[in-house]
C-alpha cells in the first residue's frame, strides 16, 4: 500500500509503499586469513579496494562542491572514474605497496599484500566536519520545496549520522527515505504520529497510542505512533538490521545498491522507489552525510 498524505511535491518524488519487518539478528562479518598469516584473500583485497573507491568518490565530490559553494555544476562529472584513477595513481606511486601471488597447487591461489598506506586510507576516512559552507544551506534560486527539504535535512542530519555509525545504514539512504516517506516532515503521518518512515503496525494486540488509522486509509492500514521523531528513526534502523533488509549492510555506503535492494526486497510498492531514493540523494547531495 502507498502512504502519501501530501501531493504538493514534484520530482524528486515523495510517497511510497508498504513496510514489513522481522526480528533476525544482523550478520557478523570478519576478515579471512590463510594458514594464520596476515595475508588477505584476493576477495578481501578487492573488497578493501572497493571501499577505498567509495570513500574517494564521496571525498572528491564533496571537496569539489565545497570549492564551488555547493552549487550544482552545469556539466556532468565522472566522479567514480576520477576516484578510480586517483586510487590507481595511489597504488602505482606508493612505495610500500607490494603484491605477491603464491601458487600452492592446482586451483590454489593466495594473494598477499603489504598495504600500510592503503589500510590507512580505509581506516582514516576524510573528515567533512571542517569549517566552511554548509552543503545543506539555502542557496539563491532555491525553490520552496528545496528550502523545505534542506531545512528537514539540517534538522535530522545528526540523527542520520548517529544511526549510521550505530547500525551501518548509510545516512544518505536513511535521510532520503525519510524525506520521501514524510514529505520532508509535512505529511499527516509525521506531524500527528511522529512517523517519518511510513512504518505500519502489524500487531494484533495494540496498546493505547500504539498506532492509528486515518480517514483516507484502508480500514486495515494502521500506522505506528511514536512519542517523538527520534523514536521513529530508531525504529526504522532496528527494522532494517533486524529483518530481511539486513543483507543490504554488505553494500556499505553504496547508496544506489541500497536503493535497488530496498525496492527488490519490497520496502515499497512504488515501481520507481529506487530511482526516487537515488534522485533525492543526488539532488540534495545527501551522500555528504555518509562521510561525516
Amino acid at each position: 500500500m502507498s502512504y502519501d498524505k501530501s501531493k504538493s511535491f514534484s520530482s524528486p518524488h515523495f510517497g511510497s509503499g508498504e513496510r514489513k519487518s522481522s526480528h533476525n539478528a544482523p550478520p557478523v562479518r570478519g576478515d579471512n586469513y590463510t594458514n594464520g598469516n596476515a595475508g588477505l584473500h584476493l576477495g578481501d583485497l578487492l573488497n578493501r579496494i572497493f571501499l577505498v573507491l567509495q570513500k574517494l568518490f564521496v571525498a572528491l565530490k564533496y571537496q569539489f562542491l565545497k570549492k564551488n559553494g555547493f552549487e550544482i555544476p552545469v556539466f556532468s562529472i565522472p566522479w567514480f572514474k576520477l576516484s578510480f584513477l586517483a586510487l590507481t595513481a595511489f597504488i602505482v606511486f606508493k612505495k610500500d605497496l607490494s603484491f605477491s601471488v603464491n601458487m600452492n597447487g592446482p586451483g590454489a591461489e593466495q594473494a598477499e599484500m603489504s598495504y600500510s598506506g592503503l589500510a590507512g586510507a580505509v581506516a582514516q576516512p576524510t573528515s567533512l566536519k571542517t569549517a566552511g559552507a554548509n552543503p545543506f544551506a539555502d542557496q539563491p534560486g532555491d525553490t520552496d520545496k528545496d528550502r523545505l527539504v534542506k531545512s528537514y535535512v539540517r534538522r535530522f542530519q545528526k540523527i542520520a549520522v548517529q544511526e549510521m555509525k550505530k547500525f551501518g545504514i548509510p545516512a544518505s539512504v536513511k535521510m532520503a527515505q525519510a524525506i520521501i516517506e514524510s514529505n520532508a516532515g509535512t505529511s499527516l503521518l509525521s506531524t500527528k504520529n511522529n512517523n517519518h518512515f511510513g512504518i505500519k503496525c502489524f500487531s494484533k494486540k495494540c496498546g493505547k497510542n500504539h498506532c492509528s488509522n486515518f480517514g483516507d486509509d484502508h480500514h486495515k492500514d494502521f500506522f505506528r505512533k511514536y512519542d517523538n521523531a527520534w523514536e521513529s528513526w530508531r525504529s526504522h534502523s532496528k527494522m532494517i538490521v533486524g529483518g530481511r533488509y539486513k543483507e543490504l549492510l554488505k553494500y556499505g555506503t553504496d547508496y544506489a545498491a541500497w536503493a535497488k535492494g530496498l525496492k527488490k526486497l519490497g520496502y515499497a510498492t512504488d515501481k520507481r522507489y529506487a530511482e526516487k531514493i537515488i534522485e533525492t540523494i543526488e539532488t540534495y547531495h545527501l551522500y555528504v552525510l555518509d562521510a561525516m
